[in-house]
């Protein structure tokens, strides 16, 4: 049995110092126990990223090779593409994403455009003292599977009871039966069916690159018959969720073409 690839990518300013690493520590341990895998940890605050501005969407329209900092995102993404598995860990800031997290998905906004990470098995992360878990382990997901990723799981732990040791029997627990899914997906991959929100942003994506005939992301969804298809791949659709999607498309295809968006309140 080979040994499994695991990429962590970790949006907490305190490094090993965070509860967050500290907790996948753990996972890892476990998956270890179940088969050899080789774990590399990222910390954005090491890698240090300026805030993303934007800069017109270049990345988008012209090509990633043209952001700024590509030399530190692209081996990034590199090493996301040549891994079995990726964890994306962040803790809760003010009921939200972590800063360093947020700017990191920004400047992967082409991939939430051009997504290319299918086959990629995904697990997302979050810590805080108290609450704002559901907002975080929802935003990376999203991010994930609009990069192309299969999220197989989430976690989620409370930072102000790890020193409870009936809460760290429970964390023990979850990090097995996340460590366990984990090696399972990657081992025996399949493509998930797309939950209902990502066939939303399919739809979207596909409008947008329509109306986008002389930028890279048209070229790159033409080439993969994207323009016109009903999700990235060939795998089984909701039927309803499909014919949902469909017409919201419709109306936001109808929107534009007659000039008729407005300002959301």
């Amino acid at each position: 049995m080979r040994d499994l690839r695991i990429l962590v990518i970790i949006g907490s300013p305190r490094n090993e110092e965070s509860y967050t690493y500290k907790a996948l520590q753990l996972i890892e341990k476990k998956m270890n126990a179940i088969q050899p895998t080789a774990v590399e940890y990222i910390f954005l605050e090491k890698v240090a990223l300026p805030f993303c501005n934007g800069c017109v969407s270049y990345c988008i329209k012209v090509g990633e090779e043209t952001c700024p900092e590509y030399e530190i995102v692209g081996p990034i993404v590199e090493k996301v593409e040549k891994s079995d598995g990726l964890i994306l860990a962040s803790p809760v800031h003010t009921f939200n994403v972590a800063a360093l997290m947020k700017n990191f998905c920004e400047y992967l906004m082409y991939k939430r455009m051009r997504p290319a990470f299918f086959g990629t098995k995904a697990v997302v992360f979050a810590t805080a003292s108290g609450g704002g878990h559901k907002v975080v382990l929802d935003f990376l997901e999203s991010q994930a599977s609009s990069w192309g990723c299969d999220v197989v799981t989430r976690m989620g732990i409370s930072s102000s009871q790890m020193h409870k040791p009936t809460y760290l029997e429970r964390v023990d627990a979850c990090a097995q039966d996340v460590a366990e899914k984990f090696i399972d997906a990657i081992n025996h991959p399949t493509q998930q069916s797309p939950k209902f929100n990502q066939l939303i942003n399919f739809k979207a994506m596909q409008t947008s690159t329509q109306r986008a005939k002389q930028t890279k992301n048209y070229g790159y969804w033409k080439e993969r018959g994207w323009l016109e298809a009903d999700y990235y791949t060939d795998v089984q659709l909701n039927p309803i969720h499909n014919a949902i999607a469909n017409f919201i498309a419709s109306r936001i295809r109808k929107a534009i073409r007659t000039d008729n968006v407005k300002p959301i309140r």
